[in-house]
């Protein structure tokens, strides 16, 4: 658009601009660099200190946090484990360390401070760094006394945190340095782009002017301060359009807008005459398309005629309604739900906007319903029920059994997380994961902790479902306790020797076939000790079999606690046992056997008779390509034979 000016400028400006997007040391580019670069350099290193100042101290407060539950945790396992002088399952629990790689090691000392049982580094090995976290091993008996047992250490390093957050911290230097290489061009680049290119579109059309003696308009819009000068220089040129025109322009849009807006529009006067409606409303109501209806009275609509002196008092207290609900009478009888909206005008007029909502009442009705009948089949069902969100664990709802088996009111638990029930680690919560998939089993075996500190043993059904737009889990659990113990007594029943808690013959078989396998395919070593306790009927015709019987649980869980815990140690009959070394050879095997003979006679055993010394005769067999177990204990047996022949307490390999 172009127009004759009404007056011709005589002069540009005291000196010629530079031309737009320069790059020198006047130009606003550089200026805008100049002010900005140094303190963003400047807050992004302090930035950085902070941040990798509380992300380090977060890092070892974990550590330190994870040891303390860790050693808390293990020692209530390790108090009953000491008390029966199981030290197979008590070297598993210390194992579990090594799901976290900041942990070592670790340590149980007896009542009287000396060490009863030692894993992975402890301080002895002089690590640089090493932490160690002690805990009291006790056990509460019925009277409600506390026998202290000894005490647990776990030996932790705060050393991988550290190179972490070295790692880490060096990445994030070079994250926030291309952050601000990055924002820098693009803030250059943003401000030529409404700076320069601004003020080049209006030097060019000022060139323009002066050129062809005509004003041109800038081509240029922008809100800032560059585009209120161009537009101020646009306004000088453009000429006053028509009242009337504008006017007849506006009137045109607003009826399309009226008429053809999906809600309906009215304007109704104090006595509830329709001034003014559009198309929708007439729909709404009823009314035929072809008919005013400014005639009509919006009283005969009211099914319930206090509605109407509701939404005029309303009006008349807040000069304004919202979302009245309320119903209405078409004309031909019929009945809606419809929503009011709007406010009265300076004369007193009520000028609003009006939906039929009676699809979304009918829904909501049907919802309701079908939330109440869920709501009462959650809430009344017998079965414990708990919907949590497996993105953060957090439990949304519960059911009024699970507050009863858990100890907690719903508030409590609402606030909780299902991992705060689970008292599994990660590394058994996938483990459980993958061994369902593989049995194809459709429920979860975990171990939740009651309010109380109670552990029981669960199987969780979970299923997803939906709610709105978020995906939960929803969970239903079985306290199955007193079926896992009774399976497990029975399966221990059938596995170990009840007296001296070492494995009994037959599961000594079927571990040892296994192992056998196992080395013969991948060419390991392996070896078989046969020990016989020495002299032993004499100890039972001299004292007695319940004397003989703590000789015999003694020197079975002394020789335990020597051998390593992939060894298979049983008692195969009487005084008589048998172990299976895997990963060892003839050499290793004499080294282990000589410790054993060693321990025996060196430790008296203390008994109601008093300490007694025993000895005992071992023979050693080492596995050959073609043996088989019978093979393997033939050939140890007939080196304990030449042991006993010898004058016992020797080891002979055979």
């Amino acid at each position: 658009m172009a127009a004759p000016p009404d007056k011709q400028p005589t002069h540009y400006g005291n000196a010629p601009p530079a031309p737009p997007g320069t790059f020198n040391t006047r130009s606003l580019t550089f200026k805008f660099l100049v002010r900005i670069l140094p303190p963003l350099l400047v807050g992004t290193l302090l930035l950085m200190l902070v941040v990798g100042h509380f992300s380090r101290r977060e890092a070892m407060s974990r550590i330190d946090t994870d040891a303390g539950v860790f050693a808390t945790a293990t020692s209530r396992v390790l108090a009953g484990l000491l008390w029966n002088y199981q030290t197979e399952e008590m070297v598993s629990a210390l194992a579990t360390i090594s799901s976290n790689q900041a942990m070592l090691g670790a340590e149980i000392l007896d009542e009287k401070g000396n060490l009863f049982l030692a894993y992975g580094i402890t301080p002895a090995d002089r690590v640089d760094g090493l932490r160690t976290l002690w805990r009291d091993i006790y056990r509460r008996m019925p009277d409600g006394s506390r026998v202290d047992m000894g005490r647990l250490g776990i030996h932790y390093t705060h050393t991988f945190a550290e190179k972490r957050f070295r790692q880490q911290f060096l990445w994030q230097m070079l994250s926030y340095a291309l952050i601000i290489a990055v924002t820098l061009a693009g803030t250059v680049y943003a401000f030529n782009r409404t700076v320069s290119r601004p003020l080049e579109a209006l030097l060019q059309a000022i060139r323009t002017t002066g050129d062809t003696g005509r004003w041109a308009q800038a081509d240029w819009h922008s809100d800032d301060e560059i585009g209120e000068v161009i537009d101020a220089h646009n306004a000088m040129l453009q000429h006053i359009a028509a009242k009337e025109e504008a006017l007849a322009d506006s009137e045109k849009r607003y009826r399309q807008l009226f008429e053809n807006a999906l809600v309906g529009i009215y304007l109704i006067n104090s006595d509830g005459a329709v001034v003014e409606a559009n198309r929708t409303v007439t729909d709404i109501l009823g009314y035929d398309p072809t008919e005013p209806v400014d005639t009509a009275s919006i009283q005969n609509h009211y099914v319930h005629p206090e509605d109407r002196e509701r939404i005029w008092a309303a009006l008349e207290r807040d000069g304004a309604i919202s979302r009245f609900r309320l119903q209405l009478r078409r004309v031909d009888g019929s009945r809606i739900w419809a929503e009011l909206s709007g406010r009265l005008t300076p004369d007193g007029s009520f000028n609003g906007v009006m939906q039929d909502i009676t699809d979304q009442v009918e829904a909501e009705r049907a919802m309701a319903e079908r939330d109440e009948l869920y709501r009462a089949f959650f809430e009344e069902n017998k079965a414990i029920m708990i919907l949590h969100d497996p993105l953060d664990s957090s439990i949304q709802f519960v059911n009024p059994a699970a507050c009863r088996y858990y100890g907690y009111t719903g508030e409590e638990m609402t606030s909780m997380t299902i991992r705060q029930l689970d008292c599994m680690s990660d590394a058994e919560i996938y483990g459980e994961l993958r061994t369902a998939a593989e049995e194809r089993r459709n429920y979860f075996k975990h171990v939740h902790t009651l309010k109380d500190g109670t552990r029981r043993d669960v199987e969780v059904f979970t299923g997803p479902v939906s709610l709105g737009r978020r995906q939960l889990h929803y969970s239903i659990i079985h306290d199955v306790t007193e079926k896992r113990r009774l399976e497990a007594r029975l399966e221990r029943m059938a596995t170990r020797d009840q007296l001296t808690g070492a494995y009994n013959r037959h599961a000594f078989f079927q571990r040892a076939k296994n192992e056998l396998a196992r080395a013969k395919r991948f060419g390991r070593p392996l070896t078989v000790l046969m020990c016989d306790l020495d002299h032993f009927k004499a100890v039972n015709d001299s004292h007695g079999h319940a004397v003989g019987d703590e000789v015999l649980r003694a020197f079975a869980l002394r020789c335990r606690a020597g051998f390593r815990q992939s060894d298979i140690f049983a008692r195969l009959g009487g005084e008589e046992f048998a172990a299976l070394l895997v990963e060892t050879d003839a050499e290793q095997a004499m080294e282990a056997a000589e410790r054993i003979r060693s321990m025996t006679i060196s430790r008296p055993i203390p008994t109601e008779a008093g300490p007694l010394t025993v000895t005992v005769s071992i023979g050693m067999a080492a596995m050959d390509p073609e043996d088989s177990v019978n093979d393997l204990l033939k050939r140890a047996d007939k080196g304990l034979y030449k042991a006993k022949q010898s004058g016992r307490n020797s080891v002979v390999r055979q």
